[in-house]
């Protein structure tokens, strides 16, 4: 979720330069989780990690380097499956009524770790509604992450392994709570200015801190995890593949996806006239530099899963962008991922209850700053809800 607060401490210099040690689990073991998880659930999902695309480095970078590209183990298999669909709602209290509402169980359910301090970084200080284990022992978990609460530290001291300890404390606190699978999106939205820990002017610095994250998590035991890099749709600030951490560190290519142009429809803009801005704003997404067609090549030829754990509808916004009730947005994203089902693993939608992108009935909605968008939410129950 995009958001208007900038890096603090990017700019302190590195307190060390040695990189971590690869993750532990090997490639036969993650591709038999997978298996396993494919098998009770009919998840699509990837059986290895990301193929590396990071920049040239210096002598000192690479010295933490596999050495060899024997760890992929090929594509997700087709298994005729639709990919999977999971919201994030901010109240768990509302899942029920929504599951009602589309007609189904989701298939993953998305929260975020809130970045008020390291005490928010554990389960049992997070502001659930309801208790999140029964909603785990039903579905898949998806998790957003920063590497650190702004304000209290560093992504260099991060990178410097700095809180390392942190970092497996959250991962001990998920396996108690029975989300010792849970799907973690680390430090997404790396290639926009307002993410605090961020890659923007700094990208080898952002793959230092990722894989700090990764191995100290992987450290807890029983620690299964499957990590999302996640970028924003488009350019942005940065060429994001400068800041992939490598074919090692990740299991999926996630994306940020909004409906949204820089300007809300301009007085007088008929139906004919919203229609085509509609399309071109879709178009748009698609074939921009690192747009949809990008993503969904670099995913294909690495033979990983591409997924959206965060994407949308925008109701008119405080900054005039988003393009309200939009129905043809959903259209075009079902068509586009059927289209490209061999690699679309799943899709989250973003239905925060207070916020601008909600999707689900219109009773759960308590916003009195954005309006509804029951058009759009008719057509996502329409072309998902495949039950």
């Amino acid at each position: 979720m995009t958001g208007d607060t900038y890096c603090r401490g990017g700019s302190a210099a590195d307190a060390s330069d040695r990189q971590p040690s690869p993750p532990t689990k090997g490639p036969v073991e993650r591709a038999r989780r997978t298996f396993l998880k494919r098998t009770a659930a009919g998840a699509v999902a990837g059986t290895s990690l990301l193929s590396g695309c990071l920049g040239p480095m210096s002598s000192d970078e690479s010295e933490g380097q596999p050495t060899t590209g024997t760890e992929t183990s090929g594509t997700p298999d087709s298994t005729g499956d639709d990919p999977k669909v999971g919201v994030y709602l901010g109240d768990e209290s509302a899942l029920a009524p929504w599951e009602e509402w589309f007609g189904r169980p989701v298939d993953y359910y998305s929260f975020n770790v809130p970045t008020g301090g390291w005490e928010e970084y554990l389960v049992d200080n997070m502001p659930f509604e309801r208790p999140i284990e029964p909603i785990a022992s039903d579905r898949e978990i998806a998790v957003t992450m920063k590497m650190f609460p702004p304000g209290e530290t560093t992504l260099a001291a991060v990178a410097a392994g700095d809180h390392a300890d942190r970092h497996e404390t959250f991962a001990r606190s998920l396996i108690r709570h029975g989300m010792a699978d849970a799907t973690v999106r680390i430090g997404h939205e790396m290639n926009g200015r307002w993410s605090p820990d961020g890659a923007v002017g700094h990208p080898d610095r952002f793959v230092r801190a990722w894989r700090r994250v990764v191995e100290a998590m992987n450290a807890a035991d029983g620690a299964a995890f499957e990590y999302v890099w996640a970028p924003h749709v488009g350019r942005v600030h940065m060429d994001p593949t400068a800041a992939y951490p490598g074919d090692e560190w990740v299991d999926q290519v996630g994306l940020t996806v909004y409906d949204k142009s820089q300007h809300y429809y301009p007085p007088g803009c008929g139906d004919a006239c919203v229609q085509r801005l509609r399309e071109e704003n879709w178009n748009r997404l698609v074939n921009q530099d690192f747009g949809l067609s990008h993503w969904v090549e670099f995913a294909r030829d690495r033979e990983k899963p591409l997924v959206f754990p965060e994407y949308g509808v925008a109701a008119r916004n405080w900054n005039d962008a988003g393009s309200g009730d939009n129905p043809l947005f959903f259209e075009r994203f079902a068509d586009w991922i059927g289209a490209n089902s061999d690699v679309v693993a799943w899709h989250n939608v973003w239905s925060f209850v207070a916020g601008p992108h909600f999707v689900g009935p219109s009773e759960l909605h308590v916003s009195e700053q954005y309006e509804s968008l029951p058009e759009a939410s008719r057509t996502f129950k329409t072309v998902f809800n495949s039950e």
